[in-house]
């Protein structure tokens, strides 16, 4: 594990009306890490992420990235410092190919607007000649969606769909991901296939947060799980510590 801390949240507070949505949350995340975020139903996950990502902005603590303090910065200038979030349902141009959504997710990409970067099928030729086509074609070959490269979004797979969220996040050149229910509504199977595309992108360099309720999947792949529970951390520490936790389990049954 590389020594640098590349996330941390000091003291976040989040209230909806009178539901303290997050009460105290400081966590670590050091550059290189794979850590699962787990909590029964309610405990604060997604509002966690919502205020790391710039969705919501906390009523008190802060945000850091990289050692740069980033509270309240919107989700667009996140992106462009490496913070990159992907949605239990991705947010992806539907009308587009899956090269499409991928050219439009480059960072810093040349030319005058995102629609600069969409292109018509029988152009697919000439600009696959083009720098960013390299890049588009190399990450859909290292997420096995080559084959459908010129699909429209909406004509994918469950399991296509998150896999082209995650390829847009590679093309933001993401430095940092976090990822929510990433096998939300995928097969047991494609799950399990989904986490492994995660691991070898973790070993390649890049920083994962992911939140899972398949904990038999995620214990597989992650070296540490922060547990939350109303609003706190109740916990956290190496997969198979965790799961021994009497707390952990008071927690998810209290929930039921």
């Amino acid at each position: 594990m590389a020594g640098v801390e590349a996330l941390r949240t000091v003291d976040l507070h989040k209230r909806f009306g009178g539901i303290r949505a997050l009460d105290g949350v400081s966590i670590s995340i050091r550059d290189g890490e794979f850590v699962g975020l787990i909590g029964p139903n309610g405990s604060g996950k997604t509002t966690l992420f919502n205020v790391i990502s710039g969705i919501y902005r906390p009523d008190k603590g802060d945000v850091y990235l990289y050692g740069e303090k980033v509270t309240g910065l919107p989700p667009h200038e996140l992106y462009r410092l490496g913070l990159v979030r992907g949605f239990q349902v991705p947010r992806l141009w539907h009308r587009m190919t899956v090269v499409e959504n991928d050219a439009t997710a480059a960072r810093d990409r040349k030319g005058s607007g995102p629609l600069a970067a969409l292109l018509r099928r029988s152009e697919w030729l000439s600009w696959e000649r083009s720098s960013l086509a390299k890049r588009v074609v190399d990450v859909l070959h290292r997420l096995s969606l080559a084959r459908v490269a010129l699909n429209r979004a909406s004509e994918l797979s469950g399991g296509q769909m998150k896999l082209t969220d995650i390829s847009r996040a590679l093309m933001g050149e993401a430095r940092v991901l976090l990822l929510d229910e990433p096998t939300a509504g995928v097969a047991p199977r494609l799950a399990q296939d989904l986490f492994k595309v995660l691991e070898r992108l973790n070993r390649e360099g890049l920083t994962i947060f992911v939140i899972e309720h398949r904990l038999e999947v995620l214990f597989n792949h992650v070296e540490r799980v922060i547990v939350m529970h109303e609003g706190r951390v109740l916990t956290e520490g190496p997969p198979e510590k965790v799961a021994e936790d009497p707390r952990v389990l008071d927690a998810y049954l209290g929930s039921v």
